[in-house]
C-alpha cells in the first residue's frame, strides 16, 4: 500500500515516537502482529505486552505509558483515542469493495411495474415485486427478494438472501447483511373461542428503516400490527437480533447479537443493548441507557444509566446484590454453627 510510520502519523495526526520510515503493510492484533504490521494499545494491560510483540508500530493513547519501548527500532504513534485512530487505519488498509455492475442479471425477475433508479444493480436470482421502487445506486446481490410496494433508498446495499416483504421501506445508504428478513408477521395469537388451539392476529402494518442503518446477518424485524415498526437513522444492529411488531428504535442505537425486543418496545436515541439482552413487551428505555449483556428488562428504564441483571437494575445496585449472594453460603455456615451450638447447650 506504500505506507510508512511517517505517512500514517501524518494521516492520523499522530505524534510518532520512533523512526518515521518504517514500512507498514497491514494491521494486526497485538498477539499476532509481525514486522510490517501496525497494531494498537488501548490499556496498560496491552502496553505491558508491547515489548514481546513483533509489530513495527502501534497506535497508543497519548497518556498511556508503554514499558520497554525501543524508539530506535520501532514506533509508537501517539493519538488522543487509539480506538478511533484504529478505525481510520483499518480504512487505509481495507481492500476496495468489488464494484457492482449496473444492470439486471438475466436470471433476475423484475416486475414491469417496479421503478428502478439510475445505476441500479440487480444480481442473479433476485425478485423485485410490483410497485417497488429502487433509488439510484441501489445494489441487490444474489437471491434478494423484494415484495410489492417496497421502497429502497439511494445507495443502499442488500446482500445475498435478504428478504423485504410488502410495503416495507429502507432508507438511503443502508447495509442489510445476508439473511436479513424485514416485514414478517408479528408473533400474535389468542386462544380460540372454542378453547381448541389459537387464533392468529393479522398484522397489517409495515416496517420503516431510516437512513444509514446497518443490520447484521439473519436478523428479523416484524411488521406492525397496525402502523409501522421503526428503526431510527444511524442505528446499527448485530447478527441474530429479533425486533418484534410495532417497536420503535431511536436514532444511533447499538444492538448486539441475540438481543430481542418484544412487541411495542420503545428505545430512545443512543440506547446500547449488549448481547442477549431481552426486553419485555410495551416497555420504554430512555435515551442513552446502556444494558449490559444478558440483562432482562421487565419494567420501564430511565435514560442515561447503565443497567445489569434480571430484572435489570442500575449496575451498582446489581453488583451489590451479586456480592450479597456470594456471601450467603458463608452466612449459612455460620447459622448452622450457631444452631449446633444452641442444640449442644440445650443438651448440656
Amino acid at each position: 500500500m506504500g505506507h510508512t510510520t511517517g505517512s500514517i502519523a501524518k494521516l492520523l495526526g499522530a505524534v510518532p515516537e520512533g523512526p518515521d520510515d518504517l514500512p507498514i503493510t497491514g494491521v494486526e492484533a497485538l498477539s499476532h502482529a509481525a514486522p510490517g504490521h501496525l497494531t494498537f494499545l488501548r490499556s496498560a494491560e496491552f502496553a505491558a505486552q508491547w515489548s514481546g510483540s513483533g509489530a513495527s508500530a502501534a497506535l497508543v493513547a497519548a497518556a498511556l505509558e508503554v514499558p520497554g519501548h525501543d524508539a530506535t527500532r520501532r514506533t509508537l504513534l501517539r493519538v488522543p483515542d487509539a480506538d478511533l485512530a484504529m478505525i481510520r487505519a483499518l480504512e487505509l488498509f481495507a481492500p476496495p469493495p468489488a464494484a457492482a455492475e449496473p444492470g439486471v442479471h438475466p436470471t433476475a425477475v423484475v416486475d414491469p411495474a417496479a421503478r428502478l433508479g439510475r445505476g441500479v444493480s440487480i444480481g442473479p436470482h433476485c425478485l423485485v415485486g410490483a410497485g417497488t421502487t429502487l433509488g439510484d445506486g441501489v445494489v441487490l446481490e444474489h437471491a434478494v427478494t423484494l415484495g410489492r410496494g417496497v421502497g429502497i433508498g439511494p445507495g443502499t446495499l442488500l446482500r445475498a438472501g435478504v428478504t423485504i416483504l410488502d410495503r416495507c421501506t429502507v432508507g438511503a445508504r443502508c447495509i442489510l447483511h445476508p439473511g436479513v428478513i424485514v416485514g414478517t408477521d408479528g408473533f400474535g395469537y389468542r386462544p380460540a373461542p372454542d378453547g381448541r388451539g389459537v387464533v392468529k392476529i393479522p398484522h397489517i402494518g409495515y416496517v420503516r428503516i431510516e437512513d444509514d442503518v446497518e443490520i447484521g446477518a439473519n436478523s428479523c424485524i416484524d411488521r406492525g400490527k397496525f402502523g409501522p415498526t421503526v428503526i431510527g437513522a444511524g442505528t446499527k444492529i448485530d447478527n441474530l437480533v429479533q425486533i418484534a411488531h410495532n417497536c420503535v428504535v431511536g436514532r444511533a442505537c447499538l444492538i448486539a447479537g441475540q438481543a430481542a425486543l418484544a412487541g411495542s418496545v420503545t428505545l430512545g436515541d443512543g440506547v446500547i443493548l449488549g448481547g442477549q439482552v431481552g426486553v419485555a413487551d410495551n416497555l420504554r428505555i430512555g435515551p442513552g441507557a446502556v444494558l449490559a449483556a444478558q440483562s432482562g428488562v421487565t419494567g420501564h428504564l430511565a435514560g442515561g444509566l447503565t443497567y445489569l441483571g434480571t430484572p435489570a437494575r442500575p449496575i451498582r445496585e446489581t453488583r451489590r446484590i451479586y456480592a450479597g449472594v456470594r456471601r450467603i453460603e458463608a452466612m449459612l455456615e455460620r447459622l448452622r454453627a450457631l444452631e449446633k451450638a444452641a442444640r449442644d447447650g440445650a443438651k448440656a
